[in-house]
């Protein structure tokens, strides 16, 4: 990981560690996007490229059978009545890929890397500018 890379983790990291961010946070948090994005994709097609194929996710609903209670106006009493819910559970499944594309595609990747991240370190730079740092 480059010396930029590992600026732009802490200061998304501590953006996410305070809850709530500032407008310095949420500017940077812009800005990095699109460079945070990109070393995402390559992390994944990195991944990819060593197990020799990639996973799909997708979300999957399943039926839970529960027991709810409603009172009874006339007898006030509680009764049991059957009420069954969806639940959700992530599926992942191994996709074919062809090795050597996906070789291509890190290289590309890899190419496009530090035009994002000078633009990331400028808009940083603009969004220390525009929000000081109040010490």
């Amino acid at each position: 990981m480059t010396r930029v890379s590992r600026i732009f983790a802490a200061l998304v990291l501590a953006s996410f560690a305070a809850g709530c961010s500032t407008p310095r946070e949420s500017c940077i948090a812009s800005v990095t996007r699109d460079y945070r994005a990109l070393e995402s994709l390559m992390v994944e097609t990195q991944q990819n490229i060593i197990r020799g194929y990639a996973v799909h996710s997708q979300s999957v609903p399943y039926t839970v059978q529960g027991i709810c209670h409603w009172s009874d106006p006339y007898t006030y009493r509680t009764l049991p009545y059957p009420c069954p819910s969806t639940q959700y559970r992530t599926q992942t499944t191994p996709v074919a890929i062809d090795v050597s594309h996906e070789k291509e595609k890190l290289a590309q990747y890899k190419r496009l890397l530090p035009d994002y991240a000078a633009r990331a370190a400028n808009g940083v730079k603009q969004c220390n500018a525009q929000f000081p740092e109040n010490s």
